[in-house]
């Protein structure tokens, strides 16, 4: 399906049910749109808070979402593609993370032999070797830094300061996983 500002609730149920005739196999794009810090080079759509606890009435929304288009889609079809991205995935703590990839599964056939690319934006400055590993238990087999420049005068002016040793340590993390 091609983006279309003139595609509307009608167009998407059409697609969905197109999709499960066919079963043909799902791509799910799933937006957490919340940082911590504003990146001044960040385009996307975004809620800067400190406020962890803002995530929670997203996760209720986004699950009675994934309920509601799940049902039109056929149990058969396979995600062979699933991607996190934001905002900043990792602003979820731990156990919002384990929940909504619950849900994603309870709804959802997802590949349980890595042969899927299921992948996350994370941020460097918010992952550690146990963020890492939660990731890679919950089925995560690729992962994208939020890393813009090494250089810290561009990090100052596009406000993302993060160390070198802060994104090697996460790099080492997730090649060890």
């Amino acid at each position: 399906m091609q983006f279309d500002t003139r595609a509307g609730a009608f167009e998407l149920l059409h697609a969905l049910r197109e999709s499960r005739k066919a079963r043909r196999p799902l791509s799910l794009y799933v937006h957490i749109p919340f940082c911590a810090n504003i990146c001044y080079y960040c385009a996307c759509n975004k809620v800067i808070t400190k406020d962890r606890g803002r995530a929670q009435a997203y996760l209720q929304r986004l699950e009675h979402e994934i309920r509601m288009l799940a049902c039109h889609l056929a149990p058969s079809q396979v995600v062979e593609q699933l991607h996190l991205g934001g905002g900043t995935p990792t602003f979820l703590s731990h156990d919002e993370l384990r929940r909504l990839m619950a849900r994603l599964r309870a709804h959802f056939t997802l590949l349980e032999d890595d042969s899927g690319d299921y992948g996350i934006e994370i941020d460097p400055r918010e992952a550690d070797w146990a963020s890492m590993g939660l990731l890679r238990e919950l089925g995560f087999n690729r992962v994208s830094l939020g890393v813009q420049d090494l250089d810290p005068t561009v990090q100052r002016a596009i406000n993302r300061m993060q160390s070198l040793e802060e994104t090697r340590a996460i790099v080492e993390a997730g090649r060890a996983l």
